[in-house]
């Protein structure tokens, strides 16, 4: 602790007897701060102040004459007196112009070094849920000022010119091979195979406007007779289906086809599989595996291997006209309804994100299109809370701009029942007796299913039985299931960086040669990101 010559320690309870009764003016004191108690380091000839004076007086000429009493006040962030001050760090971080950004510190700085501070953009897509912060924006000028509180601001004139809301702008990757949410390698780069792929498909088009799932070797040859789809309705017709990438597969490549062509026959396919999408949506704003109603699980809205959210993914796209969407495709009447249909998307998840008693959770792989209750798949997947489909989930409500605090809510509450759920120090594996869950130091797995309310992991095999180990099933739904995975780690992970990063600037620190009047330095490493100045205020 700094002193400025021998200091009696007697004096230290009398002082603190002193401040303890002058607790409430204290704090109206700006360099007197109560946080876990105050330490006093005093000579004896303010203790003789101390003793003189009235309480009032006293504190004043203690805080007027501190270096008369070859003491300083400090404030305790340890366990022990004397620990560190917490760091400096960044307050906020503004776009205050297209080229300028301002970065304010939390105190007055002494010195302030540039170097300190990096502003660099995100380069990742938010579906790959890795920023790869490496978009370093170049710094023509810095200057420095302090604000209305006396807290240092660093203003910062960059090269690159910023978008109204702080976003950088990316110029638009546009390949074929590499279009976002395809994953069926319809697209070959041959001209004629790939309108002989596209007219194939037009074949298989149910008469709903939806395409069947897993149709890469069937769609090699147009459709001439017999069923369309492998899931049919109890009255014999074909169902369209979003399992497996099903029917959105088919409208990303159609519409690349479209734009690579201008035939209006790919056009009318696509907007015809769009109205199938609108028209297959519950009320509700949950949709369904397949389309027309099959009779079973499959009508109730699916979660279930993220069917539903990729549905929403690629609606994102087309509403957005994002590629290969970028043409007249789709007409502005859709668009407005797409819009819709994604407002009522995210009220239904809203909606039926599980409770358990008064804890708000996370989601199951079924819910009821009515009541939003979770339900029952297939046999040996129960109404549960879903460590794997939840993740998916609240990715997309991650993504939403300006998220209203109902979606706020949501997404802390399911961020904060991962941790909860978390198996720690084990991981999901192949062993020689086949998969099981196995001890792995430093480690985190989640399970697929967990029961409601206690969070146990929940198991079964074919016969639908309950277990609450995976070694209790049978070895063919042991080894045929994903019954554990990492599903969230790298959602965890953005979240407690950058949140959603697509094309965000952040302000990160990279060095420590800034220092205040007391020798603080930044943090190392934190990162803030550059938002537009509250105007509210």
């Amino acid at each position: 602790m700094p002193s400025g010559g021998a200091t009696d320690a007697r004096c230290r309870p009398l002082a603190l007897a002193a401040l303890e009764k002058m607790k409430g003016l204290a704090r109206d004191f700006n360099d007197v701060t109560n946080r876990g108690g105050l330490v006093i380091e005093t000579s004896k000839q303010g203790l003789r102040a101390l003793r003189a004076a009235k309480w009032i007086g006293a504190l004043l000429a203690f805080c007027l004459t501190a270096s008369a009493c070859q003491g300083t006040v400090t404030q305790e962030t340890g366990s022990a007196a004397g620990g560190p001050k917490e760091p400096l760090h960044i307050v906020k971080a503004e776009a205050v112009g297209a080229s300028k950004v301002e970065v304010t510190f939390s105190g007055k700085l002494a010195s302030f070094d540039p170097k300190d501070i990096s502003l660099v953009g995100a380069a990742g897509t938010w579906s790959e849920l890795d920023p790869k912060l490496t978009r370093f924006l170049t710094v023509r000028q810095t200057s420095t000022r302090a604000d209305a509180d006396n807290r240092t601001v660093a203003v910062f004139d960059i090269e690159q010119q910023l978008n109204a809301d702080a976003t950088l702008p990316r110029p638009e990757v546009k390949d074929p091979r590499k279009i976002a949410l395809l994953t069926a390698k319809y697209y070959t780069g041959s001209e004629a195979a790939d309108r002989k792929r596209a007219d194939n498909l037009l074949t298989w088009q149910t008469a709903e406007g939806g395409w069947d799932k897993a149709l890469e070797e069937r769609s090699r040859q147009p459709w001439s007779s017999g069923p369309k789809s492998t899931w049919h309705s109890k009255s014999g017709g074909d169902l369209g289906t979003i399992d497996n990438d099903g029917t959105t597969n088919e409208l990303l490549f159609l519409s690349l086809m479209y734009k690579e062509t201008q035939e209006a026959k790919y056009k009318e396919s696509v907007r015809k599989g769009v109205d199938f999408l609108l028209n297959m949506q519950y009320p509700s704003g949950g949709w369904p595996q397949v389309y027309p109603a099959r009779g079973n699980y499959s009508d109730d809205v699916t979660f279930n291997d993220n069917a539903m959210m990729h549905v929403v993914e690629v609606l994102q796209f087309i509403g957005q006209s994002q590629y290969p969407f970028d043409t007249d495709v789709i007409d502005a009447e859709r668009k407005s309804r797409i819009q819709k249909s994604l407002d009522r998307a995210t009220e239904y998840i809203l909606k039926s994100q599980i409770r358990a008693g008064d804890v708000l959770t996370a989601w199951c792989a079924q819910h009821d299109p009515v009541t939003y209750e979770p339900r029952k798949g297939r046999d040996y997947e129960h109404p549960s809370i879903s460590g794997s489909e939840s993740a998916a989930i609240v990715k997309y409500l991650m993504s939403i701009p300006n998220p209203p605090e109902a979606v706020r809510k949501s997404i802390d509450a399911a961020l904060q029942w991962f941790e909860a759920a978390r198996v720690k120090d084990t991981k999901w594996e192949k062993t020689a007796g086949g998969n099981n869950f196995v001890p792995a130091a430093n480690s985190s797995v989640w399970y697929r299913f967990y029961e409601i309310g206690t969070n146990k992991g929940m198991f079964s095999g074919r016969d639908g039985v309950i277990k609450y180990s995976v070694m209790e099933i049978e070895d063919e739904r042991r080894n045929g299931y994903a019954w554990g995975g990492t599903w969230p780690l790298p959602l965890l992970n953005v979240a407690k960086s950058t949140g959603y990063y697509e094309n965000r600037v952040y302000a990160r620190v990279v060095a420590e040669n800034s220092k205040d009047a007391g020798g603080q330095t930044l943090r190392m490493g934190e990162l803030k990101v550059v938002g537009k100045p509250d105007t509210t205020k």
